[in-house]
């Protein structure tokens, strides 16, 4: 039987050579091209997808309220959940409190939750728990949530959603309406707001643009 020569070792290394120093930097230029090109993309995907949960949030916020406020014959909210108790002024998600950007107005927006005239959101449209000690009626003409599924989770950069809930009892002219500070995460609307317009990148969903009306 005849048998193929080998070829010599010289041309056996030659043939498996490595790669050169040009070729891997020609792999990588290309590679951290196409990153750079998809870095952005990814960033702006990742932004609207933010943007489009914290508008479905407020939406769903200003709904249960509006749902909470056509089933109960009490004006709402107090933080006792009784007729003549203290009157919630705004009540909050879940969240770090964003800053304040100096010269809105009013500071209620960066209250901290203190059962009384701020409080939970989750305590009057979830748990039927205002305060943290009280409760609404219940019955045909009480509370009959919950009106929201729970919990209610921060918005997307992990601050609170805030209602300004005094005006709907109020004859002062002012929107009602669900707020988000955006992804600055700084407030720049008014809390007292006849006519609500978001600044900058603040998100807004109103729940009530009825000035002087009292609720119900």
């Amino acid at each position: 039987m005849c048998l193929k020569p080998r070829p010599p070792l010289s041309r056996r290394v030659g043939s498996a050579r490595g790669v050169t120093i040009i070729e891997a930097t020609i792999v990588l230029a290309v590679a951290a091209i196409l990153v750079a090109f998809a870095v952005p993309a990814a960033s702006r995907s990742l932004d609207s997808v933010r943007l489009t949960r914290a508008m479905t949030d407020e939406d769903a916020i200003a709904t249960a309220i509006d749902n909470f406020i056509t089933e109960n014959s009490f004006v709402p909210f107090t933080a006792s959940g009784l007729s003549g108790g203290t009157v919630v002024q705004m009540l909050v998600s879940d969240g770090d409190i964003p800053t304040e950007l100096t010269g809105v107005g009013s500071a209620s927006w960066t209250t901290a939750v203190n059962g009384s005239t701020v409080d939970f959101l989750e305590r009057h449209l979830v748990t039927n728990n205002p305060g943290g000690t009280g409760a609404y009626a219940t019955g045909a003409t009480g509370w009959r949530g919950a009106y929201i599924n729970a919990p209610l989770d921060p918005d997307p950069w992990g601050n609170r959603y805030a209602v300004n809930v005094l005006y709907l009892k109020s004859t002062t002219l002012n929107d009602v309406f669900v707020y988000s500070a955006g992804p600055n995460e700084t407030i720049q609307t008014e809390f007292t707001k006849d006519g609500v317009a978001p600044r900058d990148d603040d998100l807004t969903s109103v729940v009530r643009r009825d000035p002087g009306k009292t609720v119900p």
